[in-house]
């Protein structure tokens, strides 16, 4: 036991903690060490785009920045450093959005893959705060499944809640009642919450109905049509649906610091339990039938 002045000194536990859970902080020995034994990491990506008036252009990244950290914290995952950037090229007409294009986020994602393979890595969960980088993480990990075998999964706050309503409203909205809560969770001095607002998809025709940028109504059916994030809000807030459905939002009074950690935690919770049960899944096999 280390005292100092009388006083024990528990910073080596810390430390020790730290350690184990941030990829970062690891010496390569220590590393060459743990992934001798750990075959799952956890992987951090976001991206630096505009959330509207009262949210920072950094939302995305540290909010899974956040979510991943807790994790480490909790249940001892590896956590690998942050991807702040991503693919929000639909966001470029507002101040401040950072872009990669999907073909550079798509060829960046894989190569630190191919890295992780190399050092005996199989599995990957991809904790992912930005919806503009699915396709490029889905790519990634398809093509390290061909040549690497090693199986990623992508997990989104929203996704995980997808079956409740935070506050009345889809957890899917752009700076709305759920992100909001987590970057006021994560990094509260990234949040103004006196501008706070989220906005109604603007409507172009009274027949197609646009629900986001990128998805409309039109009579029993739906359509994409791609769209600028400026086509359908003036200040970069979404709803992400149709007025009629969930109008425009200014009441963010409910959006406390207890109620957002409290979907913090939710969220930390589910994650620990996913990645045991995705490292502990069984690996695929083929078994194709020919006539």
């Amino acid at each position: 036991m280390i005292k100092t002045n009388g006083i024990e000194d528990v910073s080596y536990l810390k430390r020790s903690t730290i350690t184990m859970t941030i990829y970062a902080y690891q010496t390569w020995p220590e590393l060459e060490e743990r992934l001798k034994t750990t075959k799952t990491v956890l992987f951090p990506v976001g991206s630096v785009e505009q959330h509207g008036h009262h949210i920072g252009v950094g939302a995305d990244y540290i909010q899974a920045d956040a979510i991943a950290h807790r994790v480490g914290e909790k249940c001892g995952a590896l956590v690998l450093p942050t991807l702040c950037y991503g693919v929000s090229g639909h966001h470029k007409e507002f101040t401040g959005t950072l872009t990669l294009s999907t073909e550079t986020y798509t060829q960046l994602v894989y190569e630190i893959l191919e890295s992780l393979a190399r050092y005996g890595v199989k599995r990957v969960v991809f904790m992912n705060g930005h919806g503009g980088n699915n396709t490029g993480l889905t790519l990634a990990a398809k093509r390290a499944r061909d040549d690497f075998g090693m199986l990623c999964a992508i997990c989104t706050w929203w996704d995980i809640l997808h079956n409740e309503k935070v506050l009345g409203h889809p957890a899917e909205q752009h700076a709305g009642y759920a992100e909001t809560s987590f970057t006021l969770a994560s990094k509260p001095e990234a949040v103004r919450m006196d501008l706070a607002s989220c906005m109604a998809t603007k409507q172009l025709d009274t027949d197609i109905q646009l629900t986001r940028a990128g998805l409309a109504r039109y009579k029993n059916g739906m359509v994409r049509i791609p769209l600028q994030t400026a086509d359908v809000t003036d200040v970069g807030s979404m709803t992400e649906a149709h007025p009629d459905d969930y109008p425009s939002v200014y009441d963010y009074s409910r959006v406390t610091p207890e109620f957002a950690e409290a979907l913090m935690e939710k969220v930390v919770d589910w994650m620990c339990s996913f990645m045991k049960d995705f490292d502990e899944m069984k690996y695929p096999e083929w078994s194709i039938r020919r006539p």
